[in-house]
């Protein structure tokens, strides 16, 4: 009877935990779909968001690699085609946080978590351009850690966009307060990062560790820089059951990215790319290219943003890639001495 009376709390037991993690794993994809909706119903007419005119859109090929393009953006705004590019000093301090939680009401979107909140950004260069902000201040200037990059993939999955991660002042950061930024592939021509063209050859016979990683450097990017490739995609299967152990994953990833660049204690700014399938990690020396064009992450995914025709005169006339090593450390040696795998 007691043996009995056992299995049959054993069985019940079972049972609430299987509905319960059924009921959590509706309840996760239930707050995707709401987040993906928020996003967009409080987008198209809402004051506090100031869309950038857009003055036109091209596609610049690279010379030498007939399939990769980059594409640029000139911005027609009054307000951003007055603005003179910085002189590379790194700001004593930032007088005004944007993302605290007094001042960001009118651009919040939701709670991504107890740590973190999706907000607006207030200049977007594209539809849906969303910021993932901690909520206590947290210096941009910090690690990231499991907790950012299980916000992160959150609105990469509900988005179904790519991250990227301003490190510090020279990478392109604005402000101190903490944030990453999220942006739709659905905002590039074919849906698709530029730089994804560069590494589709590699993919097909790279050699993936247990874990279904692989660390290697591209030889067209002669400066200090690392990406990491997935297997399978970040994104795929993500559920309620695996995205806390898929950010500890990811936190691992990025930092070991920055180990192997000699970056770990952060004493230069970066850069941080996350796609479905890539991590890319590149150091900056300084934010504005050859005296005339900003530069943050988004640049690296070989997308421009110019603020006037000169600009756009600029890039024209100049190799793209010769720009992103402008802003850039050269590699020093060979790869082998940098540690890089291949």
């Amino acid at each position: 009877c007691v043996q009995e009376t056992g299995t049959s709390i054993g069985v019940i037991t079972f049972g609430f935990a299987f509905f319960y993690s059924l009921y959590q794993e509706k309840a996760f994809f239930q707050n995707l779909r709401e987040i993906r909706k928020k996003i967009k119903k409080n987008w198209k007419n809402n004051p506090n968001i100031e869309k950038l005119n857009i003055k036109c859109e091209n596609i610049i090929p690279l010379k030498g690699y007939q399939d990769i393009q980059f594409y640029v953006k000139v911005i027609a705004s009054e307000k951003f085609a007055k603005a003179k590019p910085s002189d590379n000093r790194i700001p004593v301090g930032y007088k005004f946080d944007p993302f605290a939680p007094e001042h960001r009401g009118k651009i919040f979107i939701d709670d991504l978590s107890e740590t973190h909140a999706l907000l607006y950004n207030k200049f977007p260069l594209v539809p849906f351009h969303v910021l993932i902000v901690t909520k206590e201040f947290e210096p941009q200037c910090t690690l990231l850690g499991k907790r950012d990059f299980e916000a992160a993939l959150k609105v990469m999955k509900a988005l179904d966009s790519f991250i990227f991660f301003n490190g510090g002042p020279n990478a392109g950061a604005s402000q101190e307060h903490k944030h990453l930024q999220a942006i739709p592939y659905s905002s590039f021509p074919y849906q698709t990062l530029p730089l994804d063209a560069l590494l589709k050859d590699g993919e097909e016979e790279a050699n993936y560790d247990e874990d279904g990683l692989r660390y290697f450097t591209l030889p067209l990017f002669q400066f200090k820089h690392i990406f990491c490739l997935f297997k399978p995609n970040i994104t795929t299967g993500l559920n309620y059951d695996n995205i806390k152990q898929r950010s500890e994953l990811l936190a691992l990833v990025y930092k070991e990215c920055l180990r192997r660049l000699g970056n770990g204690d952060l004493h230069h700014h970066y850069n941080f790319i996350l796609t479905r399938r890539w991590i890319f990690v590149v150091l900056r020396k300084c934010e504005v290219a050859l005296g005339m064009i900003k530069i943050n992450a988004v640049g690296f995914t070989g997308s421009f943003a110019v603020r006037s025709d000169q600009e756009y005169e600029f890039l024209q006339s100049n190799d793209p890639i010769k720009i992103l090593h402008s802003v850039s450390f050269p590699i020093e040696g060979s790869p082998e001495q940098l540690n890089y795998d291949y």
